[in-house]
């Protein structure tokens, strides 16, 4: 049998043939303690996929250019199932089932060959297994782990059972209505939303040295939003005729304000299922992109308001996939927009489900909150609610925020969220951490330094022995500020300035973690376009400390942000290839790519291009 991807499965394929590399998947698992056999556990998972057409079938290219399709196949002969001993201490099966998975079968997938779900069970002896349940996202969302989850449970019980296992009719699959009115509406939307002019994401520095091998995905530690702050969230929505996660989304748009952003898109997972294909597993949710505009002095009344009207939008134009948008803008628009505006920061809130059913004789527990293997966006903020209290972890691109980094977005964002409950009318900036300060020791002046990214600067004063402040007043304190004058968490780019002093230094700067201040470039040298963020003195100080530089300059090409580079070497002959590999190493996350690198080689004096 074959059938058509929805729209939001041909947008998926489509990204697939363009990052053939992509996970573009995740997976959750489940520990089953007592007597049991890897024969009945593999029964219950074929049962599932013989209901559940999505989960047995694979894509089959279009010819001539056509629409791809889904060949759906009986489920035992697509089946993969495969059984490991895996040793594990008591209490900690979960956790290592999660480590064994990331080291020994996080690959990509190949749609065309491999159905998209892939079953492994974890044997840690004693009457414990783990079923690690790897899917990809083309037929499967966060809703339908649940709707898994019972069915499993569902057919284990039966096939333990003397009368065994039922036979059952699948699952039809959801129709997929035509979406053109929806589309041309999203595509005015965005026409009228100024995308060339947005600003980029200010997020804090990197702390730490970029990881080798690229781009992985790292969740923070759980953390946990106090009963007290949910239930005065519960109150305050409520009272302004809101959701509970509308609430959540104010908090996440008040966190990047305190970061200085005031105008900024967040990607908004959407479910697109009906009430006639809710308990139906496969990929029914649609993430849509939410441009939040923060008013000056808003406080978080206001942004509850702001942020309600923005996830109207979501649901109006949810069953849009935003990659048919982005053509139309490019093709008929002419708006060719990179996919920085949109990559930065998500929120996710799936619903947590209880009633999942049991087996008798056996005790399950169950891990849906493993992360993804990758994701869409830079950061993905991760948010639960149980009752009366809420959870979440922030799942981050470790080219984009270290660790510690990230670990102060969780943890200002809960701090935060509380003070914002507690004074909902306050404006929301009074409510910011005090941004850091600086002291200049007495007595240093006039030394000569040399800075990690800028190189020379000149005369000056060492702070902390290593860092420099141009032109500072021994005694005096310094702090990053906003171009208002507002002081910045720390380590976050912003201005230099003098505490209690309006006036605003030349250069940027951050400081970080340690108190050091970090020089960047000056305001005139910042570069904001489609959602990209530039310090072209940075730019240049980075390619001009790989070897063999004698200079380096960055420029823009045009209004589309691509970038030029001209290099200039000490001796000719080196290998362009390799030079581009060497740019790439120290091309920081968010920077648009360069265009084009154009070296200058040869000997002193005798330059040639």
């Amino acid at each position: 049998m074959l059938v058509g991807l929805s729209p939001a499965q041909e947008s998926m394929w489509l990204d697939q043939l363009l990052h053939p590399e992509s996970v573009n998947g995740g997976i959750f698992s489940v520990l089953v303690r007592g007597p049991v056999t890897a024969g009945q556990l593999r029964a219950a998972c074929l049962a599932v996929c013989a209901q559940s057409p999505q989960l047995r079938g694979l894509v089959v290219p279009g010819e001539g250019g056509g629409p791809a399709r889904i060949a759906v196949h009986p489920a035992e002969r697509v089946l993969r199932f495969e059984t490991v001993a895996v040793p594990a201490p008591p209490g900690a099966e979960l956790t290592v089932a999660r480590q064994w998975h990331r080291t020994h079968r996080l690959r990509p997938w190949r749609l065309t060959e491999q159905p998209p779900i892939a079953f492994a069970l974890l044997d840690h002896g004693g009457q414990r297994r783990t079923l690690v349940v790897a899917v990809h996202h083309i037929a499967f969302d966060g809703r339908s782990k649940f709707v898994f989850a019972r069915r499993f449970l569902q057919a284990l019980g039966e096939l333990r059972s003397p009368a065994g296992l039922r036979e059952r009719e699948p699952v039809a699959l959801p129709e997929h209505p035509s979406i053109d009115a929806e589309a041309a509406a999203v595509v005015e939307h965005w026409l009228a939303a100024d995308l060339p002019h947005l600003p980029g994401l200010v997020l804090p520095r990197r702390e730490s040295p970029l990881p080798a091998g690229g781009r992985v995905v790292e969740p923070t530690p759980r953390f946990e939003l106090p009963a007290e702050t949910c239930a005065r969230l519960a109150a305050l929505t409520g009272a302004a005729g809101v959701s509970f996660f509308t609430g959540l989304v104010a908090g996440v748009a008040a966190r990047l304000h305190e970061y200085g952003n005031t105008r900024f898109v967040l990607g908004i997972p959407a479910d697109t299922s009906e009430p006639g294909t809710r308990e139906q597993i496969g990929l029914q949710v649609n993430v849509v992109p939410c441009l939040l505009d923060i008013p000056a002095g808003a406080s978080f009344t206001d942004l509850l308001a702001v942020s309600g009207r923005a996830l109207a939008l979501v649901q109006r134009y949810r069953r849009v996939p935003f990659g048919w948008v982005l053509r139309q803008l490019r093709q008929r628009h002419g708006v060719d927009v990179t996919r920085g505006a949109f990559d930065g920061v998500g929120v996710s809130y799936p619903r947590v489900v209880r009633e999942l059913g049991e087996v008798p004789g056996l005790a399950c527990e169950w891990d849906f909150f493993a992360p993804n293997s990758t994701q869409s966006f830079d950061l993905t903020l991760q948010l639960r609610r149980e009752g009366g209290a809420a959870y979440g972890r922030l799942d981050h691109s470790t080219l984009a925020l270290d660790g510690a980094a990230a670990g102060r977005f969780t943890a200002g964002y809960a701090r935060l969220l509380a003070a914002l409950t507690a004074e909902p009318g306050r404006p929301v900036a009074e409510l910011f951490e005090a941004g850091p300060e600086v002291v200049v020791p007495a007595g240093v002046a006039g030394v000569a330094v040399r800075d990690e990214v800028l190189g020379v600067l000149g005369y000056g004063l060492r702070v902390g022995g290593e860092e420099v402040l141009v032109g500072g007043v021994a005694g005096r304190r310094y702090r990053v500020v906003t171009a208002e004058g507002r002081g910045l968490p720390q380590g976050v780019p912003g201005l230099l300035a003098f505490a209690g002093d309006g006036r605003v230094g030349r250069r940027r700067a951050w400081i970080d973690s340690a108190g050091r201040v970090r020089l960047l470039g000056t305001a005139g040298q910042l570069r904001d376009w489609m959602g990209r963020r530039l310090d072209l003195a940075e730019a240049e100080a980075a390619l001009a400390g790989l070897p063999g530089v004698r200079s380096a300059a960055v420029g823009l090409t045009g209004e589309a942000g691509a970038l030029r580079a001209t290099v200039t070497l000490e001796t000719a002959g080196t290998d362009l290839r390799a030079w581009r590999r060497a740019v790439r190493g120290v091309w920081p996350s968010g920077w648009p790519q360069v265009a084009e690198v154009r070296l200058v080689t040869g000997p002193a004096g005798g330059h040639r291009p």
